[in-house]
């Protein structure tokens, strides 16, 4: 196993920073609202739960999201024809070669859960990081898969009642483009939807809901 640590300290930055932490004044920001006691999600429009489109896509990052998301899977993975920040050596065993993809399918997976659960005022919340993962899929699922999933989600999305929906379906594209696409074969483009899952399963498992905070929430993503 071969790997450049300063390369992949980079790495390890772009997709393990905290969403929550590009907010400039974040901190200010929550003493200002110190009082408000309500329920994250609740702070949203009653009985409209969907992603909207004209509210994520007025993110700015939401952009940032997905600009490092990609950047750090691709520099991970060593796509798009990049040297890969961790790779087996030259001439080894497939046992190592399997290593090294269980590593990087470990720092997505740590990368996703820090972005994806939140514990804002003594409360956890699960949060649907759909840049985020739009940008892992890059890696993933080759730009054009990545692409043609991203595009056509959001292009369906009006149909869908909520983000777990929203997940639900864009895992399932992920995994059909990505059988077309994906540059490494179909166990990539599977984990693809494993990963765009986990934050449902989260929720699930949690009896929290996936949770899209308003622009002028409080606790705004």
């Amino acid at each position: 196993m071969t790997y450049s640590l300063p390369y992949l300290l980079l790495v390890l930055a772009l997709l393990w920073y905290p969403r929550s932490w590009l907010k400039l004044g974040a901190v200010f920001g929550r003493r200002r609202h110190r009082k408000v006691e309500t329920e994250p999600w609740k702070t949203r429009e009653v009985g409209d739960p969907r992603v909207r489109f004209t509210v994520e896509f007025a993110k700015f990052r939401n952009y940032v999201d997905l600009l490092r998301a990609g950047a750090g899977s691709i520099a991970l993975f060593g796509a798009l024809e990049i040297a890969p920040a961790i790779a087996p050596a030259a001439g080894a065993p497939r046992s190592v070669a399997a290593q090294v993809l269980g590593v990087r399918a470990a720092i997505l997976l740590i990368g996703l859960l820090i972005q994806t659960v939140r514990y804002e005022r003594k409360r956890l919340t699960f949060f649907p990081p759909i840049f985020y993962l739009g940008g892992l899929s890059i890696a993933l699922c080759d730009v054009r898969g990545a692409a043609f999933a991203f595009m056509l989600i959001w292009v369906i999305n009006a149909a869908l009642p909520s983000p777990m929906a929203f997940l639900t379906v864009y895992a399932l594209l992920l995994v059909t483009f990505g059988h077309f696409f994906a540059w490494a074969g179909d166990i990539l483009a599977v984990y693809a939807g494993i990963l765009c899952f986990t934050p449902v399963l989260l929720s699930l498992l949690g009896r929290r809901p996936l949770v899209v905070f308003g622009r002028k929430s409080p606790f705004s993503g």
